[in-house]
């Protein structure tokens, strides 16, 4: 590793301001300090009172490269210049070499493996090692690599191509030999080291006539003598949210004694923290904002800035885009295709916005988990009568079509992007409505890598779509991104984009034992004795201490005002020691910024009332008039908590259903209610039951079977394949068959009724109730029956608060209370068939107690007092619900709530578990 080259004088940052204005050539190792020395300069003649100046001549290392490069190809001798790949074309190219290489699949990761061998390829270069490389003894991997790398050659000089890792060295070799424009003068600006590969060029350039310097925002003395900054210290926070929050603060505060400043936040692992620095600076910069809800609008303006950009796949359009190339070749989740109903970004998005998010409910009924186009567009026109999309079938119709009949199997990249483009507009792409700032740059960005991702053309002619999309997609998942934003004086910056770079304040966050100093990270495709012998950086730990130790110090002489901080725990609650690397730093005491949210001040400002209201308005007449949707559900919710019965009976709330694969719990239930109706349908009694062969048995359990499947198939079409309503007849016939097995034991009786509707009255309450069997014994008493696929316990059946209402409410509030000597549930699942209930008598079912034998009964003398109560506690229940009761109320909080859907609205969780960080609420608001 060279840190410094004694044949080129070092200068400081002064004199290099003096050289840009004399036409001087800066070039720095990254972008953000190139911005940095440009915003520098520009300050500089500002203060010095000029109104006219160049444009200062810096940029990075390899933007520099291109532009020679690009200079030679426009030269009179561009005939004998190669063509330049671009980064994904040579990830292209090595792509295929590996795919065509790995003959029997050994690799599953081609595209990993792939931009490995590139950044070896680009290490070897730079460290011009290439040579020696081929004569050490290589590990199998090295050996393969060495492999794709003798391909690799081959075909870029036989097409006269050359990479960014060999265009430094083709630069230096025909420098002095093209007839480009030449720099007089090359300053080097903050590099922590320097390849040989930069070094030959440097000199090749001096021997040219140029005058080379180097330079650096703090001299190489500063760093070693006394410190810039007046105040330095460490401190240590309880969690790291807090020590976010606490910087969010402190940025706050300086930025108000004074606007002029620079503030630098510094993270190490800027691109895992990103979006809570996000959401807690945005939060504490503007706590009384709602402008961070997107309405389409012009984007607002934070005083922060985050040098990390986000994937570009991340961007909403970008996903819309992505969603609808997806579905032309795969099934997709149906998460995506939800997401891609509601996306704004397509025809119809904006005038069919409320039909499609009410088609997006009824699809989750019917969907499976993933799903085709054509399967798609089969559901929507099922379903579209509750919500019509005319324009939404219109597109997706289009886009069957287009799949069917423009698209190939496969094409060049080039003819893709075409097409690509193409269906995107018949898609109406991007959308109706006129898109913000950072909306159309992000649109701007899509076309651009559209243009790059047709010339992949040039490392490979012919790509199926399946592999044409999947590069679409890694391409925008790898290509970072970030809208362009005014100059702001906070800037939030990963470790290298901070080097070099100087603050008024800074603060550098997460300085644990874990985090820093930063790991070693040698490359596995070169030998370990190539790699110490030639000193590539980040080889062993002992190199990254020492390199880490540098910065710690150059951060130290970078502000004023210096901070340093870890957290005492991460987020999985381990412990965390300070980096060894700040242990010289003076600890300071924690003291915790004060800072005030809008909320607190506008509640200092007044005097609060608080007031406990529960009491909606009471059911109106004529609502009662009718039943009540909901059926024996209204008591039932109403009995588990009042509130959950206001918002699924009154303000008719539903959850959103999950899609499924195959068929869940309800629908099996459903399945085996409806084949046991069908198998009663045609026993109709015990005495035909017991008079049965073995041969009509099967044939009535086999049409009880089929015609349950029968039933439920037009809901579900992608279910029921063939194989599967086979196996699930066979599932059903098995349940039947060992459920008749436990009913042959019982004494006489006649099934009188299957699936029986009534429609009955609880106090002021219509219901419609359906109550699955009912069987008459010999001695003319019934026996109430509901089917249940896990055992509810007889407590159920108990209490003011019945937990199963539907056996008591149809038993007390119809004619059956006359004749009714049980209300039963009947278990039919594999394991654990039989009954449980309550019944007037003994012995009149096996298994279940008499109401006499019950301890919870012991106050009732007779089976009358026992429906007299359920009587008194139904209209208990009809009543509350009537009235308006609306309590958060839960029977049993542990119990009850658990599964319940409804806690986003009631949020009993944040009544009954506060939080005790030291960070509010608000400041994690939609964090995920």
């Amino acid at each position: 590793m060279i840190d410094r080259i004694s044949q080129f004088s070092e200068i400081s940052l002064e004199e290099t301001i003096n050289f840009l204005r004399m036409g001087a050539t800066v070039v720095t190792p990254n972008r953000r300090l190139a911005l940095t020395l440009i915003r520098k300069f520009d300050q500089d003649c500002v203060s010095s009172i000029n109104t006219a100046w160049y444009t200062a001549d810096v940029l990075p290392f390899l933007s520099f490269l291109e532009r020679i490069y690009s200079d030679a190809l426009y030269s009179p001798q561009a005939h004998v210049v190669p063509q330049l790949l671009s980064a994904w074309q040579e990830r292209l190219l090595w792509e295929s070499i590996i795919r065509s290489s790995d003959e029997e699949n050994r690799l599953l990761q081609h595209s990993q493996a792939a931009e490995l061998a590139q950044e070896t390829w680009e290490l070897l270069y730079s460290w011009n090692i290439i040579t020696q490389f081929a004569h050490y003894p290589l590990s199998d991997d090295a050996r393969n690599f060495l492999s794709w790398a003798n391909t690799y050659r081959h075909l870029t000089e036989s097409n006269q191509q050359i990479d960014q890792a060999r265009l430094c060295d083709w630069i230096a070799e025909n420098y002095q030999n093209v007839s480009i424009k030449k720099s007089t003068s090359v300053i080097c600006y903050g590099f922590d080291f320097f390849t040989p590969q930069q070094v030959r060029l440097l000199e090749k350039l001096h021997s040219n006539d140029c005058e080379v310097k180097i330079a650096y925002p703090v001299s190489s003395n500063q760093i070693h003598s006394d410190q810039r900054s007046s105040k330095i210290g460490y401190v240590e926070f309880a969690t790291s949210r807090d020590e976010i929050y606490q910087a969010a603060i402190w940025s706050r505060n300086r930025l108000e004694e004074n606007p002029e400043v620079s503030i630098g936040i510094v993270v190490p692992d800027l691109s895992s923290a990103r979006n809570t620095i996000q959401r807690v600076f945005t939060s504490v910069m503007y706590p009384d904002a709602r402008w961070s809800l997107s309405d389409g609008g012009a984007s607002k303006i934070v005083p922060f800035n985050l040098s990390l950009g986000l994937p570009l796949s991340s961007y909403p359009l970008i996903d819309t885009a992505l969603s609808c190339l997806s579905l032309l070749h795969t099934e997709i989740p149906f998460s995506r295709v939800s997401q891609l109903l509601q996306s704004p970004f397509w025809s119809g998005a904006e005038s069919e916005k409320i039909p499609r998010a009410l088609l997006d409910s009824e699809l989750r009924r019917f969907s499976e988990p993933t799903i085709s186009l054509r399967q798609l567009i089969e559901l929507i026109k099922k379903n579209d009568a509750k919500a019509t999309c005319p324009l939404l079938l219109q597109c997706l119709n289009q886009l069957q079509v287009f799949k069917e009949t423009q698209l190939p199997k496969s094409s060049s990249y080039a003819t893709f992007a075409h097409l690509f483009t193409e269906m995107l507009q018949l898609f109406g792409f991007p959308g109706e409505r006129s898109l913000n700032s950072e909306e159309y740059q992000t649109y701007q960005k899509w076309q651009a890598l559209l243009v790059e991702f047709a010339s992949l053309d040039r490392a490979v002619s012919q790509v199926s779509l399946y592999l044409a999309v999947t590069h679409l997609k890694q391409v925008t998942r790898e290509t970072l991104f970030q809208p362009e934003s005014p100059v702001v004086p906070i800037q939030i910056l990963g470790v290298l984009e901070a080097n070099h770079v100087t603050f008024d304040h800074l603060w550098i966050m997460n300085l644990s034992h874990e985090q820093w100093p930063i790991r070693a990270n040698p490359n596995p495709f070169i030998p370990l004795e190539l790699q110490a012998k030639c000193e590539l950086p980040f080889l062993s730990q002992s190199q990254a201490f020492a390199y880490c130790k540098k910065m710690t110090q150059r951060w130290l002489n970078s502000a004023d005002e210096v901070i340093l901080s870890y957290p005492k725990n991460d987020d999985d609650g381990n412990e965390l020691q300070a980096s060894p690397l700040i242990h010289s730093v003076a600890k300071i005491p924690v003291h915790l910024a004060t800072w005030q949210s809008q909320d607190e001040l506008i509640a200092q400002s007044c005097k609060l009332q608080s007031d406990s209201d529960h009491q909606v308005f009471a059911l109106s007449e004529k609502t009662l008039e009718k039943p009540l949707k909901g059926g024996t559900a209204v008591i039932k919710d109403y009995a588990a908590c009042p509130i959950r019965a206001l918002i699924k009976h009154r303000l008719n709330v539903k959850p959103l259903d999950s899609p499924h694969s195959g068929l869940n719990a309800l629908e099996r239930g459903t399945l085996i209610h409806d084949a046991l109706a069908h198998l009663w349908q045609e026993l109709k009694s015990k005495k035909n039951f017991d008079a049965l062969n073995e041969e009509d048995l099967v044939k009535i359990l086999t049409r009880s079977a089929n015609k349950a499947i029968f039933r439920m198939q037009p809901s579900k079409p992608t279910v029921f394949s063939q194989s599967f309503t086979e196996i699930e007849i066979q599932r059903l016939i098995n349940l039947l068959r060992e459920w008749l097995e436990n009913e042959k034991n019982r004494p006489d009786f006649e099934v009188t009724a299957i699936e029986e509707k009534k429609l009955i009255q609880v106090s002021k309450l219509l219901l419609n109730v359906r109550i699955d069997r009912i069987d008459t014994l010999d001695t003319d008493e019934q026996i109430i029956i509901d089917y249940k696929t896990s055992r509810p316990s007889v407590q159920t059946l108990m209490g003011d608060r019945l937990e199963e209402p539907q056996l008591p409410l149809y038993l007390v509030m119809t004619e059956a209370q006359q004749k009714a000597a049980g209300a039963v549930f009947a278990t039919i699942k594999a394991g654990e068939f039989g009954f449980s209930g309550i019944t007037k008598d003994p012995d009149l079912l096996s298994d279940v107690k008499a109401f006499s034998q019950i301890k919870e009964c012991e106050s009732f003398n007779s089976w009358a007092d026992v429906i007299a109560a359920w009587r008194r506690q139904l209209t208990a229940l009809a009543d509350g619900f009537c009235s308006g009761d609306a309590r958060i109320d839960p029977k049993s909080y542990s119990t009850t709530c658990q599964q319940c859907d409804m806690q986003l609205i009631c949020r009993i969780s944040q009544r009954t578990n506060a939080k005790t960080s030291t960070v509010p609420e608000s400041a994690y608001e939609n964090e995920g």
